[in-house]
């Protein structure tokens, strides 16, 4: 069966494709609830789109970047679910042929071939929540574009650029999603173990990651958004308090096919005198590639299975080179069938889990028809369907605000943004309203209350 996918012809990357289309096409017939993640998502495209300024206007930790793609998705599609999976779906697609790319430009494998395309898809679409287009699945083509570069380094290439480039691929995936900083270090420790660079080489790879950061510093601090914005970024988004929809251990759990399939692989292949001299170093920094990816999930203040997707190339290298190894005739062909068919029903195996651990919007609290809604809550479920119309997303951030409105000018600027775009319906399960009627009067006399924690916006 692999045999056709060992041939090196771009056309069998299409083929890929329809793979990666079919087996999204079962598990959507089978189907799939929104996370509560992805809703965030959505409703930071949708605020943002309106022309609210994140960090300021907005008060959620997500990267700047993803953000600004959010955006454009709403501009251009509106707040639509369909929309964010048909673009992940190429987007991940994106990531195969990249991975595929490098790996033949550089000989990795023993002959060159389409099978890392092939196993990066399958391990991808055995993470549950593999359809949601994540920070994260937009932060690895620039990562995977890094490790390139790194590759190349190991294959003797010495230019200046690469060094650039490298760092300025780092830069903006830390952009997309903050935590991917780790693969900063991860990339920096590669060059020091595997190559002999030069300190003004690694001063490149330094001023290259500062590019894209600089730059968008430049425009926070240009909007009087830069404190507003490190603050959500760094202090909350890095070292703030956890959102466990999902515990740690659950949270592998849910990846744990691919996990020991390629743990398997790796043990395999590290151990059997298989690589070549360069090919060992590549397997090094794979196995560094692992490290960074715990320390990304330790980073992170979400647990989401998502964040699994980091551990994808690492996996897909040493399973290639598994499936190239074998020699045997009935080994040859029996072990690629256990190994693709167990990660196609990986996602199936645990998708109910996620279900029963609270990581899914609960449709059934839905109680209006589609109003603008103002929510100081931690049950984020009763916008699905709805629009926000208030800064207030993360719980952390905008407890932190309302604390801060004794000041005139936060007050003020809170009463501006509120006004620009007011809400019909006001749900207050924090009981946090009444603080801020107090200090903003002029909101206060626009809405009536019903009952406790829910407000309704006056009609003139």
């Amino acid at each position: 069966m692999l045999n056709f996918f060992k041939i090196n012809d771009p056309n069998r990357l299409i083929i890929i494709f329809l793979v990666l289309l079919c087996l999204r096409g079962l598990l959507t017939f089978q189907g799939l609830s929104t996370t509560l993640f992805e809703l965030k998502w959505l409703l930071l495209g949708q605020r943002s789109a309106e022309g609210f300024f994140m960090y300021k206007e907005i008060f959620d930790y997500t990267g700047p970047l993803s953000v600004f793609f959010y955006s454009v998705i709403d501009q251009i599609f509106g707040k639509s679910q369909h929309a964010h999976h048909i673009i992940s779906t190429f987007w991940l697609f994106l990531n195969a042929i990249i991975f595929n790319g490098f790996l033949k430009k550089n000989k990795i494998f023993s002959e060159n071939n389409n099978l890392p395309a092939l196993f990066f898809v399958l391990c991808a679409v055995a993470i549950p929540d593999f359809m949601v287009l994540s920070p994260q699945i937009m932060s690895l083509p620039f990562l995977l574009m890094g490790l390139s570069k790194i590759l190349d380094r190991i294959a003797n290439e010495t230019t200046d650029v690469l060094f650039l480039y490298t760092g300025i691929h780092v830069g903006i995936a830390t952009l997309f999603y903050p935590p991917a900083i780790t693969y900063f270090f991860i990339f920096l420790i590669s060059f020091f173990l595997f190559s002999s660079s030069k300190l003004r080489r690694i001063g490149l790879y330094f001023n290259g990651f500062l590019i894209p950061l600089v730059l968008i510093s430049c425009f926070f601090y240009w909007n009087d958004n830069g404190s507003n914005a490190w603050h959500a970024l760094v202090n909350r988004g890095l070292f703030g308090q956890e959102i466990n929809y999902l515990s740690e251990i659950k949270n592998y759990s849910s990846f744990r096919i691919p996990i020991l399939t390629g743990s398997a692989a790796m043990i395999v292949t590290l151990f059997s005198s298989y690589f070549t001299s360069f090919q060992n170093k590549a397997a090094k920094v794979m196995l560094l590639m692992v490290v960074g990816a715990l320390i990304v999930i330790w980073l992170d203040i979400e647990t989401s299975p998502v964040q699994m997707l980091y551990f994808v190339p690492s996996l897909t290298f040493f399973l290639v080179h598994l499936m190239l190894m074998l020699r045997k005739g009935w080994i040859k062909r029996l072990i690629p069938l256990m190994v693709v068919g167990v990660l196609i029903v990986a996602p199936y195996l645990s998708y109910d889990q996620l279900n029963m651990n609270g990581m899914m919007v609960k449709k059934g609290t839905d109680k209006f028809s589609k109003m603008r809604i103002m929510l100081l809550s931690d049950n984020l479920s009763m916008l699905h369907g709805q629009e926000l119309a208030s800064p207030f997303l993360d719980a952390q951030l905008s407890k932190e605000k309302i604390a801060t409105l004794d000041d005139s000018i936060s007050a003020q600027t809170l009463l501006k943004v509120i006004k620009q775009a007011p809400p019909a319906v006001i749900i207050d399960d924090w009981m946090l309203i009444p603080e801020i009627f107090s200090v903003l009067p002029e909101l206060s006399k626009e809405y009536r209350k019903q009952k406790d924690g829910y407000y309704v916006r006056i009609s003139n």
